[in-house]
């Protein structure tokens, strides 16, 4: 288990003019340089950069100008973009971090970069010059803010320490993505200066307390939550923390029991100590472990049950979470996951809506239910598709179809006023909670959609790990809410850029047509987003369900696979090497 590795920083000269304003001289960027801020496979969510060198012989990770020059060519860039959209409205900037080696250097050339163009800085309450706040939280804070319109998360997820990223929003809680991205990206590769300002004062304020009020009334429309009182529940964030989760299960009376051993890479999906934690929970009499990565967007359970042991991955929290929540309090799920996501909750589900990966693609059905509209560019690279009465897909590029199906099932259930609980989420560990009130006038046929709460079209799944843990606490158990004779996992290929998009093309023949791969046939389906650009397959066979696409967070292609429990991980075994070996 690796600590925080020592950081050494590249030196940095930069030009003093007056009034505490210094001039960064940029050197020309290499073609490699370029295709880092300018990807051809856009990100999913934010940018990620691998900033960090290893020297191996002294165990340090060590910064060199080049690349983090490139964060703040992109900083800038943003700063220009978001200028040129609000002119010099509402100049306020909340710039927040995880707690990587890196955070407090680019905090600061960032908060220097949008002070000099003008920006207010704001900082979470915390230690002198940190702003510690999860991903979720940062992302949230623009919709619960009223004056601050432009939100920097600085985090690079699970990935390795040597990483770090930059996540931003701009008035909606909505990872950038699609026309906005490739602007920004653009702007970043033209600068030959950049101006900083050092006497910056930044302003202090407390997100994460106003994230957990949110929560608290979001949850207090879902169940009560009571059981958690009083339980010992181990807490790892596997990095920093956790102040906002940990906060918010102390305000429900949880005894919590922090870990604070730093894990590398901040994983809980790939890396789980079972000694350790066994040691602890059996040492504080506890039976749950709730385990986060960096940024509290992905997380996994260790739960004791009937004197065993289990861990249990989100495509299993969350299709256990909705069944229980469907079957035994009846609430009525609208269930919108991403296409690679657990279809064991589909059969309890009011209505599911199936969408392309990352919440660029979950956000735009959010934004469609409740009458927001989208930009355009965000929904001609969206995958959306709902399931009609009879199962079949349906794909959408307008709210109409989706809200007419909605209230043809209502109709179906001799109802003019419903309540939903709507679930977004994606298989790696994303989860978001709303309420969805639909009404129908019935003399005139004219429905509302509509909700009291704040609307967060991102990740935000701290109110499901409430949720599911105060079920765990209620004795409710996650492996008999499921259906264990399926399976679902996922596993990666390495693949640069140009070799996803290759693999991409050449598979494109097979559309439609049914490829035989050693003793089993799989009829190919091409699922596109709305300019007809096809983001992901799928190959299902009689009892399989398979689905590839290229990553957007790193030089992967990931596979997934929904099959037979005995037979599963060979499955995809043998249909990523066919893909690698005659596509790649």
């Amino acid at each position: 288990m690796n600590k925080l590795i020592e950081l050494e920083v590249e030196g940095i000269e930069l030009e003093d003019l007056k009034g505490g304003i210094k001039i960064l001289r940029l050197p020309e960027l290499t073609e490699q340089e370029k295709s880092i801020i300018d990807p051809i496979v856009a990100p999913t969510s934010g940018l990620r950069i691998q900033l960090c060198d290893t020297l191996e012989e002294n165990k340090k990770y060590y910064i060199p100008n080049r690349k983090l020059f490139l964060f703040l060519r992109v900083f800038k860039a943003i700063s220009q973009h978001y200028r040129e959209l609000k002119g010099d409205e509402k100049l306020n900037i909340l710039i927040v971090t995880d707690n990587r080696p890196t955070k407090d250097l680019l905090l600061q050339y960032c908060s220097e970069i949008f002070a000099y163009d003008g920006f207010q800085i704001y900082y979470q309450q915390d230690s002198q010059f940190e702003s510690k706040v999860s991903s979720p939280y940062g992302a949230a804070s623009v919709a619960l803010y009223e004056d601050i319109d432009l939100i920097i998360v600085l985090t690079a997820s699970h990935n390795d320490l040597s990483w770090n990223g930059i996540k931003f929003y701009i008035e909606y809680p909505m990872p950038m993505s699609g026309k906005n991205f490739k602007e920004i990206s653009k702007k970043a590769l033209t600068y030959k200066e950049i101006y900083l300002k050092t006497d910056y004062q930044a302003i202090q304020i407390d997100a994460i307390k106003k994230n957990n009020e949110y929560v608290k009334k979001l949850l207090s429309e879902v169940m009560e939550i009571k059981s958690i009182k009083d339980k010992n529940i181990i807490i790892w964030p596997y990095l920093g923390k956790a102040r906002g989760i940990v906060d918010l299960f102390r305000d429900y009376g949880a005894n919590v029991i922090l870990i604070e051993e730093e894990i590398n890479p901040p994983n809980p999906i790939k890396v789980i100590y079972e000694e350790k934690l066994k040691e602890i929970m059996e040492k504080n009499d506890s039976t749950l472990a709730l385990l986060l990565d960096a940024d509290r967007d992905r997380i996994a359970l260790y739960v004791k049950q009937n004197g065993q042991y289990f861990t249990y991955i989100p495509n299993e929290i969350y299709s256990a979470m909705h069944n229980i929540l469907a079957k035994k309090f009846s609430k009525k799920i609208i269930n919108v996951r991403t296409i690679p996501s657990d279809l064991r909750g589909d059969h309890t589900s009011y209505i599911n809506i199936l969408t392309g990966v990352g919440y660029k693609h979950l956000g735009v059905i959010m934004y469609y239910l409740y009458g927001i509209s989208v930009e355009q560019s965000k929904v001609d690279t969206a995958i959306l598709y709902f399931e009609d009465q009879n199962k079949k897909l349906v794909k959408i590029n307008n709210p109409t179809p989706l809200k007419q199906q909605i209230l043809t099932l209502m109709d179906l259930n001799n109802t003019n006023n419903e309540s939903f609980l709507v679930v977004y989420w994606e298989e790696s560990g994303g989860h978001t909670l709303n309420i969805l009130n639909v009404s129908k006038n019935p003399e005139t046929g004219k429905a509302e959609f509509s909700t009291d709460l704040p609307i967060i079209a991102d990740k935000y799944p701290v109110p499901a790990l409430v949720l599911i843990a105060e079920l765990i606490c209620r004795g409710f158990v996650i492996s008999e809410s499921i259906d264990w004779s399926i399976k679902g996992i996922n596993r990666t290929i390495s693949a640069t850029d140009i070799e996803k998009v290759k693999i991409m093309k050449n598979f494109k023949e097979y559309d439609g047509k049914i490829i035989k791969i050693e003793d089993t046939d799989y009829l190919i389906n091409a699922l596109s987003d709305n300019s007809n650009m096809v983001d992901l397959y799928q190959l299902r066979s009689s009892d399989s369900i398979l689905y590839f696409r290229p990553s957007g967070t790193g030089p992967d292609v990931r596979f997934y696979i929904f099959g037979k429990r005995e037979t599963h991980l060979e499955e995809i075994k043998k249909v990523m090497y066919y893909i690698e070996n005659n596509f790649k």
